[in-house]
């Protein structure tokens, strides 16, 4: 199943150069090249990204727009950092933003969606990181959601798609640090959801996408 991360919003710039910097700038903040907080000064990322600085400047104001970047009243520009609350905040409406989704797509589901899952949660079992563990488990999200057939509930999960992955790699180490393997977890708890997905009525597969999702409230901090 080929990541969305190639691509580009509904918020991104139209310019086409804009554009191109406006993801990759938003991979990099993701992967944690750009780590919360950081100050991106456009003179910075001009010569960064070999551009000038009006499509640094489209890139992020996209990247504001999807909650990734603020813009300070001093006029610095920096990674957003995220509170445990606002974290938390951020799984409660995935939950019912996914919990819906689950719902619809549940009514819609196929043999080829099952198919394209399990060949996601294999890839996950193959994982070299957690790093690509987190891509992949959004991934797996993101076809859920996408396969609810619903345009308003892509538009508003998206954003929070980015907050969360920002976020996921560190949800990963800190269940590690508790003694829990997220790598074995994750994957356990994603067969579940599949199974849901394919074999349980609308309700189960959005109470199973709800659970699954406020279990990870404990790591919110």
């Amino acid at each position: 199943m080929a990541s969305p991360q190639a691509k580009p919003s509904p918020r991104a710039p139209r310019n086409n150069r804009a554009t191109a910097v406006h993801l990759r700038l938003r991979k990099e903040i993701v992967s944690g090249h750009f780590p919360q907080g950081s100050a991106l000064a456009e003179p910075t990322l001009a010569e960064h990204f070999q551009t000038s600085r009006a499509p640094i400047r489209e890139a992020l104001i996209a990247l504001e727009r999807e909650g990734l970047v603020q813009f300070e009243k001093t006029g610095r520009t920096r990674v957003r950092s995220f509170s445990g609350a606002e974290l938390k905040e951020i799984m409660e409406a995935r939950a019912a933003i996914e919990g819906m989704a689950a719902r619809l797509a549940n009514r819609l589901w196929t043999k080829e969606d099952s198919a394209a899952l399990e060949k996601n949660i294999a890839a996950q079992e193959r994982a070299r990181d957690l790093a690509e563990l987190s891509r992949l488990d959004i991934d797996f999200h993101h076809h859920v959601v996408n396969r609810s057939g619903n345009a308003s509930l892509v538009r508003l999960w998206e954003p929070l798609r980015w907050q969360w992955e920002v976020h996921l790699a560190e949800i990963y180490r800190r269940q590690k640090s508790d003694d829990f393997i997220p790598e074995k977890e994750t994957i356990r708890a994603h067969k579940h959801l599949l199974k849901a997905m394919a074999e349980g009525t609308p309700a189960e597969a959005s109470e199973a996408m709800m659970n699954h999702i406020l279990f990870n409230l404990r790591w919110a901090k």
